[in-house]
């Protein structure tokens, strides 16, 4: 599944969520468009501008004590969904799973999960119990080759400076 936004809480009492769109692609909230919220199939209702992000209303959500139910669940489309993203753009689970190494050829693990934060996602990667934090913008991550399946990040991500 392909996350496309976060329910931030309930709007009003009809049933309406705030939502925070994680995709480049809003008309994934168009009228009579279908997602999936909390394992089921939804159809949204209507969908206007909110101050952040979104407020929608969902067929099947008619109040505000259900709506509130799904604060910090996650609107998703499934992976046959997806579309083509513009470049320096990836899908989490295009980058899950691919092997790290520094500018210089240092082996950094393989990225292990990424986190959603408001500037810019962060990956994860792992090897065994060190842990690098990547932030994912363009002056730390150098290249993203999915088809040579490796990411090379900038070495002042690992560099160190003794005191």
């Amino acid at each position: 599944m392909i996350r496309i936004g976060q329910v931030t809480g309930a709007y009003g009492l009809e049933g309406a969520v705030k939502v925070m769109p994680l995709t480049d692609f809003e008309d994934r909230f168009n009228t009579g468009a279908a997602l999936v919220l909390d394992g089921c199939e939804r159809h949204v209702e209507w969908c206007r501008a909110g101050q952040p992000g979104l407020v929608v209303k969902l067929l099947g959500i008619d109040n505000r004590t259900v709506a509130e139910l799904f604060r910090g669940r996650y609107m998703e489309v499934p992976e046959a969904a997806g579309r083509p993203l513009g470049d320096g753009r990836f899908y989490h689970h295009q980058v899950v799973g691919l092997p790290v190494q520094t500018g210089s050829g240092q082996h950094l693990g393989t990225i292990a999960e990424v986190l959603e934060r408001p500037a810019n996602d962060v990956w994860v990667s792992r090897e065994g119990a060190v842990e690098h934090l990547i932030p994912a913008t363009r002056d730390a991550v150098l290249e993203v080759d999915l088809e040579a399946r490796r990411v090379v990040v900038a070495d002042w991500l690992v560099e160190t400076e003794d005191a």
